[in-house]
């Protein structure tokens, strides 16, 4: 497996190479990288968009390398995480589950409060117009709170395919398919 470092086109460890302008191509490695971070939990969604914000408006390489210092190690491919128990998954997907209802009551309330304040600004009472974008925003929420079962189970499968993916990763080059020595 190629090291995080090494899929740059130049180091952007290196002294030199610091200073050097960043590639959309680097800035996409290390969005993937804060992406797999945030999804492993290593880091919060404050701190995701915080990161993601910088690296949107960094210029060089030695920029974009200081948001996954901390994410990386200094010559070697992504830290690998303590194998999660059935536990831990399912508090991942519950935790999952939470932002999920937490962002669709934002996205009921901030529209509703909106039409709301519009409503009342502009007609003198009449018809409550304002009951149609809250009643297809509330079933959405409603259906978010209701599937919470759904959310934990997929979330857990997710993060055990994921599991796999990486230990299958891991793996030494040259034990995968027995037959393939026998090709030639």
């Amino acid at each position: 497996m190629e090291a995080f470092w090494e899929s740059f086109r130049l180091d952007p460890r290196q002294p030199g190479h610091a200073s050097m302008r960043a590639s959309d191509a680097d800035r996409e490695i290390v969005r993937a990288m804060l992406a797999e971070a945030y999804a492993d939990g290593r880091l919060t969604r404050e701190e995701y968009d915080d990161r993601l914000n910088t690296l949107y408006g960094s210029r060089t390489l030695g920029e974009v390398s200081s948001l996954v210092t901390d994410l990386v190690p200094p010559d070697g491919p992504p830290m690998a995480a303590a194998p999660l128990l059935p536990a831990d998954l399912r508090t991942r997907g519950a935790r999952k589950w939470r932002r999920d209802v937490e962002e669709s009551f934002v996205a009921f309330l901030v529209p509703s409060i909106i039409c709301t304040v519009i409503w009342i600004a502009f007609t003198s009472g009449g018809f409550f117009w304002p009951v149609f974008p809250m009643l297809f925003l509330g079933l959405n929420l409603v259906k978010t709170v209701v599937q919470r079962e759904s959310v934990i189970e997929r979330e857990v499968l997710r993060l055990e395919e994921q599991a796999a993916k990486d230990t299958a990763q891991e793996l030494p080059a040259g034990r995968g398919d027995p037959g393939e020595a026998n090709e030639g």
